[in-house]
């Protein structure tokens, strides 16, 4: 008996390890004659960012299929950042200065904080926006509920970004005298979260349940990160001189790379082993112990 609980322990421990390991299906994804495209916000088939052309920056919406432009009126220059359902937020420029913004599918919604110089709406879920703004000294983050504005400002920050939000839970980054790290804010208690690889900050931009996404700078460079709230993962595409991830939803995870040719969109997928490694060892252990119950 103590060879086969020895045994089984052992299979236990190898089957843990394998089970929780992911593998990662990496997409390309460029706008149609874009000089370079930037991928922001995930909901189910639909991905919104920005591309740049010729001219100016334009909104883009990808919905799996085709490629939309998505221009705030007026401006001369939209970025779109965070979706949900037929919600998209963002911000845009115009000539006087940077507004916040929220597309349902028919209508443009300027939205400024009142305090604001400037203000950067960066995700959206149900009638829940989270952004940052321009107070005239320093940078503040926001929550806003479709009629009430909500200044939040991490304990002893210099500045605060809010950069996603799911539920109650808002994550980004903010700067102290030690540099930029990231933040969770969990609707009572501000919590950091700093990739352990970081030498020059982190900054948190996507949840979805217990998983963030966001990127980290070292010595060589800017990495894109998943923290599934315990174990941090460095996700760089293969060929990547620097990458960033910004929006997750379920196992798709979207943000922008830089290679040789320029900046470029993509959508990594988490993915388990498959067949399940487990099953497959348990059923073989399962058999190999059914001869000695024989012979009893």
């Amino acid at each position: 008996m103590r060879s086969i609980t020895v045994i089984t322990s052992f299979l236990f421990t190898v089957l843990g390890a394998t089970a929780s390991h992911a593998t990662y299906t990496w997409t390309p994804l460029d706008h149609p004659g874009a000089t370079g495209t930037y991928l922001r916000g995930i909901d189910g088939a639909n991905i919104v960012g920005s591309y740049k052309d010729s001219s100016d920056t334009h909104g883009s919406l990808y919905d799996g299929a085709t490629w939309h432009t998505l221009d705030h009126p007026g401006a001369t220059d939209t970025y779109l950042h965070g979706i949900n359902g037929a919600n998209i937020v963002g911000f845009y420029m115009d000539s006087s200065g940077w507004h916040g913004t929220r597309y349902d599918g028919s209508t443009w919604h300027t939205l400024d904080h009142p305090s604001a110089v400037y203000t950067w709406a960066n995700d959206i879920d149900g009638t829940n926006i989270v952004g940052n703004y321009d107070g005239g000294i320093r940078y503040h983050g926001f929550h806003y509920d479709g009629s009430t504005w909500q200044t939040l400002d991490r304990p002893g920050a210099i500045n605060t970004y809010l950069f996603g939000i799911d539920g109650t839970n808002m994550v980004g980054s903010y700067t102290d005298s030690s540099g930029a790290h990231g933040t969770l804010y969990d609707g009572l208690t501000w919590h950091t979260l700093d990739h352990p690889s970081a030498t020059v900050g982190t900054y948190l931009t996507g949840i979805d349940g217990t998983n963030i996404v966001g990127y980290y700078r070292d010595s060589s460079g800017t990495h894109g990160t998943l923290y599934d709230g315990v174990t941090w993962h460095t996700l760089d595409p293969l060929g990547a001189t620097g990458a960033s991830l910004f929006g997750i939803d379920g196992s798709n995870m979207v943000g922008s790379y830089m290679d040789s040719s320029g900046k470029h969109g993509f959508m990594v997928t988490a993915t388990s082993p498959v067949p399940e490694p487990a099953a497959i060892l348990l059923a073989l252990l399962g058999l190999a112990l059914l001869p000695s119950r024989r012979r009893r």
